[in-house]
C-alpha cells in the first residue's frame, strides 16, 4: 500500500491531512488554517446562501477578526492546497483568481480585529465574468489583506469550499 505524497507534515494546525477524492458536499464547508494576525486575532471565513447559477438569493462569502482599515480580497481557484505562503498557508490550488480589492471598514485607528469583508459570489456566478463558474463546479475561496505590523505585512484567512448548484 503507498502513501499519499501530498500530506502536509507538522503543518502545527493540530489535524490530520485527510484528502477524499470524489465530490465536495453540497453545502459550503470551511477547511484550511487562517494565519494569527498582528493583533493576535484569528481571522475566519463565512458563507451563506446557497451558491447557484439562477437563484435570485445571495450567496455571501464573508471575513471577520481582520485587521481594521486594510485593504483585502477574496481569491478562488478549483483546488484546495496547504502550502506554506506569506507566514500562513494558501488554502487555495493555483491557478488562482482574485476579486476587486475592498476596504476592511471597523474602527478608527489603532489597529485592531474590528474589520471585515463580504463578497456577494453569486453576481460573479451570474455575471458570466468567469466561464469557468458553471453549476456542478467546486470552487475553492479564501481572503488575503494587508497587515502593516506582520512580518510578512499580510494576513490570511482559513478557506471555504462548495459546489455550484443549478
Amino acid at each position: 500500500e503507498s502513501l499519499a505524497s501530498n500530506l502536509i507534515a507538522n503543518d502545527g494546525n493540530g489535524c490530520a491531512d485527510i484528502f477524499v477524492r470524489g465530490a465536495l458536499p453540497i453545502g459550503p464547508t470551511t477547511y484550511g488554517t487562517a494565519k494569527t494576525n498582528s493583533q493576535g486575532c484569528v481571522p475566519a471565513i463565512a458563507s451563506s446562501g446557497t451558491p447557484s447559477v439562477s437563484s435570485a438569493s445571495a450567496f455571501t462569502i464573508s471575513a471577520t477578526q481582520v485587521i481594521n482599515n486594510k485593504s483585502g480580497l477574496l481569491f478562488y481557484g478549483f483546488g484546495s492546497a496547504a502550502a506554506p505562503f506569506q507566514g500562513g498557508f494558501m488554502n487555495v490550488a493555483s491557478p488562482t483568481t482574485r476579486t476587486a480589492i475592498q476596504p476592511s471598514g471597523g474602527n478608527p485607528p489603532p489597529d485592531d480585529c474590528s474589520g471585515s469583508f463580504s463578497y456577494e459570489f453569486n453576481a460573479r456566478i451570474q455575471s458570466g465574468v468567469d466561464p469557468q463558474l458553471t453549476a456542478g463546479t467546486g470552487v475553492f475561496a479564501q481572503y488575503w489583506y494587508r497587515d502593516p505590523a506582520s512580518p510578512s505585512t499580510t494576513g490570511l484567512t482559513d478557506a471555504v469550499c462548495f459546489k455550484i448548484q443549478p
